[in-house]
């Protein structure tokens, strides 16, 4: 029996890869489906680790790249992601595969085969250095967040956010439409996960998109104010080090 740990955030995505691991092999043994990195961290502490992870790179509560800083992992593991296969090519040396959605069944069996090939084989050392190599290669950023709300839960898109700010210790985001939420994430965190051609940190309290940004005004003192979309209550005023930051960021190519 092959045991397999699948960590992916969107359940049709689970659906399919269960059935098609059932069709490539009746020995498959799905240990677990996890949804979150925090799920993913807690359960690996806690059991037997499988033969195979499947593991999408975009959870709902960051990159799973953040569960390797917490847990060291010695099963070989397939990448599911959507992102363009040149930033992937690291994975394909050392017993690291990667898939590209929608998933295909050959290149699934294909993958399956690899991994079972190094089973045991104590790769986890490699699988590092194949994550450093990738995260060289191409950053990848947030791009949703999933709000709990209520009795329910809403998924906001980055692309939604105005800004993020911060008041009595809590991170709220502000969406262009107005709608203010509570994230769990501190704006340090933020900082890290943000496009940084998309938001800007303008001080401690703020992160803004730059479509957020409404009109920029210069103070006596060389100090940049700025108003932005949807309005905040105060008046955002940036230290003379953070307005020639803007000023340089804002005249980036690109942006």
């Amino acid at each position: 029996m092959t045991s397999v740990l699948i960590i992916e955030d969107e359940l049709p995505n689970i659906i399919r890869l269960e059935k098609m691991l059932s069709l490539l092999d009746s020995d498959i043994t799905i240990t677990a489906k996890l949804q979150t990195v925090q799920d993913s961290i807690k359960w690996l502490k806690e059991h037997q680790q499988p033969d195979v992870i499947f593991m999408d790179i975009m959870l709902t509560d960051g990159l799973s790249f953040e569960i390797f800083n917490h847990v060291t992992i010695t099963s070989p593991v397939i990448f599911v992601t959507a992102y363009d296969e040149y930033a992937l090519k690291a994975f394909e040396v050392n017993g690291v595969d990667y898939l590209l959605k929608p998933l295909e069944a050959d290149k699934l069996a294909k993958s399956l085969r690899k991994a079972k090939s190094i089973i045991g084989t104590g790769s986890d050392a490699s699988i590092l250095q194949l994550i450093k190599n990738m995260q060289a290669k191409q950053q990848i950023y947030r791009t949703r967040f999933l709000i709990a709300y209520r009795d329910r839960h809403i998924l906001i898109m980055t692309e939604d956010i105005a800004y993020f700010t911060s008041e009595n210790k809590a991170t709220f985001l502000t969406t262009f439409t107005s709608q203010r939420f509570v994230v769990d994430q501190t704006l340090e965190v933020l900082e890290k996960e943000l496009d940084p051609e998309v938001f800007f940190r303008v001080s401690r309290q703020v992160i803004v998109s730059l479509k957020s940004i409404h009109q920029i005004h210069q103070t006596f003192n060389g100090q940049l104010k700025i108003e932005l979309s949807p309005a905040l209550d105060e008046s955002v005023v940036l230290s003379r080090e953070k307005s020639n930051q803007l000023k340089k960021w804002l005249g980036q190519s690109g942006l």
